[in-house]
């Protein structure tokens, strides 16, 4: 049914938003709706949208249908096109007319149609791929109304500027703490700040971060002002105060992001605060290779990337001379370090490996290139780090050494480190490919599939013996080996070097045939009936269990058998709804989309509608999950129409 132009949002389903805006923007708008933090809507005369949305900012948004009937947006948040606001305005529009209430036209000069046309409210939208990779900052309507603030201020006696002042500060309690803190600064009275700064900081770390993004419940501390009292401190001149409460927010922020559960939030609460107290170290009182010493320490205690402020800071134009007794300073902290080979020290190692990654920064920032080779030698003895020694000394083509370093650490890791170990085989094909010796290129790639058989290592085979025109004999041996566990190069006509020392991985032995990577290679080749046939043989050893792992196989064969392919996504989707829990219902709602798609190119939807009120009236007692249901059935969002 063709829709109505003046109604023209009334027939989109939630599958249309979804195509329209993503999942993950369209459950954001749905948030926002039910916030009701839309406000002041209304319909423009081409039956577009037009309303503000509350958020960072509050933003202007209009909402438009495109020639496919989808809708398409523009908004003065900084994502600026077809973002969470939109989804906020439309959704808002379908829940007036669900509920038979008049949205009224918009005026021809409404103020918020003329901030679309502001300059720089969406320069960077092309550069940006998520609405949270945005920093953002003062929005459009800010930057509109602050002449017309200043003009109005201007024209106010000191008297009623005092007055008026006063009567903001009772209404808003920060502009009120914010006035006390200036004019204790303005004072000199330093130390009654600093004191509840310290105190605001404790209180704000001891709780821990948490989010239960289903229930639109949580808790994320609030740093914004700690952020500004850091701020007003730095510009009345206490650079060196400011750095010792930047220590304490570290530490204390550090603790508290290691027990938050809030995918980041708190995180990015305390890293914000950062760029504060960088100013301050670069301002303060300290010696400038002191200075460099603090914030080494600080990148050094750094776990979950929040303080990259300091590395910023550090990646900057310092004195060589700085730098020289930087490294002297770290090669002291260096030599105090316990190390290992074991694999149990692990975490003591990898300490100790980022000290002495900073040790050579420094070195060569000070121009004491020729000190870190041997530093590298003494330390890979010490915690295995041959991978980085090896790195170097390519760097500088000395490559007997580097083959020579290559072979103990293989010798010394293999057991214990495989991942080393790999590392520095791989280290090893580079010298080989920068001298075109493409037969043992070739060959070691070949042996790293024997020990580590998968897509990956297989596609490398490929590309490796191309260059030796020895591919297709390559494949025939490797696909033996994975069918039958015969190694390749035991097998007559083995094109490249032998290997008689090289084993599967232990996870791989007596695991033929190799079902998985069989089914992986076939996807690959684009061969659905190899990928058929394989499933069903790994399907004997499984008992027919079906997982989300599977799902790779539904998409593949979808083609050249869509019962199978259908069947295999039911299985998932029926798995995750038993789960009982919203998470779940909604990962059950992206596979049963993907077989209704099937379904209907197969034309059994009648089929399809059947199964799923089958579904309906079986988890009927689930509420969140008819819901979820509803939003994926491709049925309009609102049944009731005026």
């Amino acid at each position: 049914m063709a829709k109505k132009k003046t109604e023209p949002f009334v027939d989109l389903s939630w599958d249309d938003l979804r195509e329209w805006a993503s999942s993950k923007i369209v459950e954001r708008g749905k948030s926002y709706q039910r916030q009701k933090l839309v406000s002041k809507l209304a319909v423009l005369d081409n039956g577009g949208l037009l309303a503000w949305v509350d958020g960072t900012h509050k933003y202007a948004t209009q909402v438009t249908m495109d020639e496919d009937d989808l809708p398409e947006s523009i908004c003065t948040c900084p994502y600026g096109c077809d973002c969470k606001h939109g989804v906020a305005v439309v959704l808002e529009y379908l829940e007036q007319i669900k509920k038979n209430k008049r949205v009224p036209k918009a005026a021809k000069n409404d103020e918020r149609l003329s901030l679309f046309d502001e300059d720089g409210w969406d320069d960077d939208v092309d550069e940006v791929d998520d609405e949270d990779d945005y920093d953002y900052d003062e929005s459009p309507l800010a930057k509109k109304i602050k002449p017309e603030i200043a003009a109005y201020l201007g024209g106010k006696s000191k008297t009623q500027l005092t007055e008026l002042l006063c009567d903001l500060a009772e209404k808003f309690p920060k502009m009120a703490q914010e006035l006390t803190d200036r004019n204790q600064l303005a004072s000199g009275n330093v130390k009654s700040l600093i004191t509840r700064l310290k105190k605001d900081i404790r209180e704000i770390s001891s709780e821990s971060g948490w989010q239960n993004y289903w229930e639109h419940e949580g808790y994320t501390p609030d740093y914004s002002q700690i952020r500004i009292k850091l701020e007003t401190l730095l510009k009345a001149g206490h650079p060196d105060e400011v750095l010792k409460l930047g220590k304490e927010l570290i530490e204390l922020g550090n603790r508290q992001v290691e027990e938050s559960h809030d995918d980041g939030e708190t995180a990015t609460e305390i890293e914000e605060c950062m760029p504060v107290v960088v100013k301050a170290l670069e301002q303060s009182s300290m010696a400038n290779a002191d200075k460099l010493a603090w914030a080494v320490d600080v990148v050094l205690k750094d776990d979950y990337d929040v303080f990259n402020a300091f590395d910023d800071y550090l990646g900057l134009r310092h004195a060589k001379a700085d730098w020289n007794i930087l490294a002297d300073q770290l090669l002291r902290q260096l030599n105090q370090m316990k190390s290992s080979n074991s694999r149990s020290d692990y975490h003591r190692n990898y300490m100790r490996d980022r000290v002495s990654d900073w040790v050579m920064y420094a070195l060569e920032q000070a121009g004491r290139e020729d000190e870190i080779i041997p530093l590298c030698e003494t330390e890979a003895q010490k915690t295995a780090s041959y991978a980085r020694l090896v790195k170097y000394l390519i760097a500088e083509k000395r490559y007997i050494d580097a083959e020579r370093w290559i072979q103990e650490g293989i010798q010394k890791t293999e057991k214990e480190l495989p991942g080393i170990a790999s590392d520095l085989r791989n280290r090893l094909k580079e010298i080989r490919s920068s001298q075109k010796d493409w037969i043992s290129v070739a060959t070691m790639q070949a042996e790293e599939f024997v020990r580590y058989p998968s897509q990956e290592t297989f596609l490398a085979c490929k590309t490796t013996s191309t260059k030796t025109k020895s591919w297709p004999k390559v494949r025939e041996h490797l696909m033996v080996y994975l069918e039958k566990g015969e190694l390749p190069w035991k097998q007559k006509g083995w094109p490249l070097g032998k290997s008689d020392q090289v084993k599967p991985e232990r996870s791989y032995r007596n695991t033929f045939p190799m079902t998985d990577v069989l089914i992986d290679i076939a996807i690959l080749e684009k061969k659905p009936e190899q990928v058929l046939f394989w499933y069903d043989q790994s399907q004997k050893d499984r008992h027919s269990w079906v997982g989300t792992g599977d799902d790779r196989i539904a998409a593949a064969i979808q083609d050249h058998a869509p019962e199978r392919s259908i069947a295999i996504w039911k299985t998932i989707a029926e798995g995750f709804i038993n789960q009982t829990k919203p998470s779940a219902y909604e990962q059950a709602a992206g596979y049963l989309r993907k077989a209704e798609k099937v379904m209907k190119q197969q034309k059994k939807l009648t089929e399809w509608k059947i199964y799923l009120n089958g579904l309906r009236e079986q988890h009927a007692r689930k509420k969140r999950f008819i819901e979820i249901l509803d939003h994926s059935d491709g049925r309009p969002i609102i049944s009731k129409k005026r």
